[in-house]
């Protein structure tokens, strides 16, 4: 069991509504003309509009109990016909088809922190996608480096109630490094009902750091044309300080 089988109730329910990403996908999904790979698709946010809109998805992700909410969530919106779930390393893919849009959604692939990994990633995402595909990665920018400078504190990401009366609760402390481009993430994910004991679920990650001149340098040693590079999802330039760093690439 991986963390994000830990921790897939509450991603879930915390991502649940956020929505300002949907249409940068579904602008570029108009325009691909073909299938739609979502790598790290953990509990299918950002597939089930793609899929009412009538387009053939295909999501993967590590985290079988991700996968299962993501099911349910599709089950569920009965759109059957217009996706399919794989577990899979997304560093090692094996689907057996091309694809003509996969993304990686808010700020995963910055949860890939080695090298090694991030370029077998890009790589077999590349094998997956005929040329002149778009592949497009959203990285978290402001808000990482706002975490960096609060090393050692612990911040309150929110709290939302959800069924059965279960309020839920996601805390994080960030602790930098000097040495490498890397913070390291406590999260602390409460529940608890209204009165009654709290459990608590604690996992450490890390998250990668980006410049823009090394994913952009990343994306080409894959096989990539970077076409642009936005600092947030209203497609504004990008800058030090935008919220993210989105890369619009084509597979050549």
């Amino acid at each position: 069991m991986n963390e994000y089988d830990l921790i897939a109730p509450f991603y879930d329910i915390e991502h649940a509504h956020f929505s300002e990403d949907l249409d940068l996908y579904q602008n570029f999904a108009e325009l691909s003309g073909g299938k739609i790979l979502e790598l790290a698709c953990g509990s299918g946010r950002a597939m089930l509009p793609l899929a009412q809109e009538g387009y053939e998805v295909t999501g993967v992700d590590s985290s079988a109990r991700m996968l299962e909410l993501a099911r349910q969530t599709l089950q569920t919106a009965n759109v059957s016909g217009h996706w399919t779930l794989v577990q899979q390393d997304i560093s090692s893919l094996q689907l057996g088809q091309k694809f003509r849009l996969a993304f990686i959604a808010l700020g995963s692939f910055g949860h890939i922190t080695s090298r090694q990994k991030q370029q077998q990633v890009l790589a077999a995402t590349r094998a997956h996608l005929s040329p002149g595909a778009t592949f497009i990665v959203d990285i978290s920018n402001a808000d990482a480096r706002y975490m960096e400078n609060l090393s050692g504190q612990v911040l309150h990401q929110g709290t939302w109630h959800g069924k059965d009366d279960i309020y839920y609760t996601h805390f994080v402390s960030p602790a930098s490094s000097i040495t490498t481009h890397l913070l390291e993430m406590t999260h602390f994910y409460e529940q608890h009902r209204q009165g009654g004991p709290v459990q608590r679920t604690t996992v450490t990650t890390s998250l990668y750091l980006f410049e823009k001149s090394e994913i952009e340098l990343l994306l080409e040693q894959a096989g990539f044309v970077v076409k642009d590079i936005y600092g947030d999802y209203d497609l504004s330039a990008f800058h030090l300080e935008s919220p993210r760093l989105i890369c619009v690439a084509e597979a050549r």
